[in-house]
């Protein structure tokens, strides 16, 4: 098997490859697409190089030689980046270290996203808009001298009068954390209130909403950070009986279904905040006289494609591995809250892995396009203070939004590809892909080797006088 050491102490268990009850059948069709997760990670390759130092040439897992023990330690470090990485954009939403640390790690951890709107009626106003019509009157006039005449010409212009209706809108939003059911005990960390006017052309209430709050369980998050050190300690345990192979285990099932959940925040957050903004205020906002720098939600959705955001969960291997001595101590200074848990592993196995170094570097890299995002948003943006609907803060809350679906989808599909490496690795070891029927034909051709006389189908004659013969047999249906 090119990247897998018999020896190993992880060794893959061939019948692996079986379908089982409680492991669906790995596709790569239906799993993930491997060409668009490989475009992706290649394109990254670019900024990883500059990253690192000179003469390094970080690879795609696949492409390097390695050991299956390696593949569990390129597991535990794509998740604590995917951790460190969760928790930078978690900081820029107000949860940072301090209340991190203020957290009752007794109780399960819920981050609430609450947003309400409400609408006054203020006045209604009549406004006159000029019509492309005019009309045109000449009045000549005779002076004095009759050789003297004079023409004036009176143009009257039609004027459409319309009424507006003004209503005063105020809109709330906020993000809290609190712990186990004490709701009420919430810790706001990220909010805005503000109040604008909305102009209409019917006088249909707008109306007040409150909106169902969108709820995250912070529970798993905090569990893999160490609270003491503020490192990152996920860990896959390998000696458990439930781990099945890097992906197939207890402590990367939880780490996806964590990534899951957070997308469907994200998404909630998107569809039910930004769509009900859209929806019913910012549609019908209809004065006569528009401004036309005015941002809409289509520029806040779009607000993520403006930006170039460096994503750090990359499956990455390198042939020589990090010289001797450059994982000491790390020494790299990190610009995240959260660090990653220096690890003094010699094993071989892990030498074609990315140290803690490597990592801090691109975890780095990743605050610093965070941090030049939020740049671009506050100069392009109007202030949370303007009194408009969207602002800054809406901006950035668009912004963290669709990385944080990013990072989530590139943690599953990471995982996704570490499984299919090693699927690929032993099929091509075997040299095609098993099927409970290949079990069956295997089962039989050494039932027959181990067993003298061979048994033989049951298969008996049924002759009655005067009929046709007949037989009663057993067989297997594929």
């Amino acid at each position: 098997i090119k990247s897998s050491r018999l020896h190993s102490p992880h060794r893959p268990n061939l019948l692996l490859l079986l379908p089982a009850y409680h492991y669906p059948k790995m596709s790569l069709s239906s799993s993930f697409e491997l060409l668009s997760f490989q475009r992706k990670v290649k394109d990254a390759l670019q900024t990883v190089e500059r990253t690192l130092e000179l003469e390094r040439k970080p690879q795609l897992a696949a492409d390097v030689d390695h050991t299956y023990g390696a593949k569990y330690g390129l597991v535990n470090l794509t998740s604590n980046a995917a951790i460190i990485a969760y928790v930078n954009c978690f900081e820029k939403l107000g949860l940072d270290a301090a209340v991190l640390k203020s957290i009752d790690k007794t109780k399960p951890a819920t981050l609430r996203f609450d947003s309400s709107t409400a609408c006054k009626f203020l006045q209604e106003v009549k406004v006159d808009v000029p019509m492309e019509r005019s009309y045109e009157e000449k009045e000549e006039t005779t002076g004095s001298d009759a050789s003297k005449k004079t023409t004036k010409t009176r143009v009257m212009k039609a004027v459409n009068h319309v009424k507006e209706f003004h209503w005063e809108v105020e809109v709330n939003w906020s993000i809290s954390v609190y712990s186990g059911t004490s709701v009420e005990e919430k810790k706001v960390i990220k909010s805005r209130t503000y109040e604008t006017t909305l102009i209409t052309q019917s006088k249909e209430g707008l109306g007040s909403t409150n909106l169902p709050p969108m709820e995250l369980s912070l529970s798993w998050l905090l569990q893999q950070i160490d609270m003491v050190e503020l490192t990152s300690q996920f860990k896959v345990d390998t000696e458990d009986g439930d781990t099945k192979t890097p992906r197939r285990n207890n402590a990367v099932q939880k780490a996806l279904d964590f990534a899951a959940q957070l997308r469907q925040w994200c998404q909630g957050i998107e569809g039910s905040f930004f769509g009900h903004l859209q929806q019913h205020l910012l549609r019908k906002h209809n004065p006569i006289y528009r401004n036309p720098h005015t941002f809409t939600i289509g520029h806040l959705l779009g607000v993520n494609e403006q930006y170039s955001i460096f994503n750090p969960i990359l499956p990455l291997m390198e042939e020589s591995g990090p010289s001797d001595g450059d994982d000491v101590g790390n020494g790299v200074e990190s610009k995240s809250i959260i660090e990653l848990q220096y690890s003094n592993d010699s094993n071989d196995e892990h030498k074609t892995l990315l140290n803690s170094k490597d990592i801090s570097k691109l975890l780095n890299e990743h605050v610093r396009t965070l941090e030049g995002a939020f740049s671009g948003i506050e100069e392009s943006w109007p202030s949370e203070s303007s009194g408009g609907i969207l602002s800054s803060s809406e901006a950035v809350l668009s912004l963290l939004g669709n990385h944080l679906r990013e990072l989530s989808a590139q943690y599953t599909e990471t995982m996704s590809y570490i499984e299919s490496m090693m699927e690929n690795q032993l099929i091509a070891a075997i040299g095609k892909r098993l099927t409970p029927n290949d079990l069956d034909k295997f089962v039989k051709f050494h039932n027959a080797r181990l067993l003298c006389p061979m048994p033989q189908p049951f298969s008996h004659d049924i002759r009655r006088p005067g009929h046709y013969p007949g037989n009663v047999s057993l067989y297997h249906l594929s």
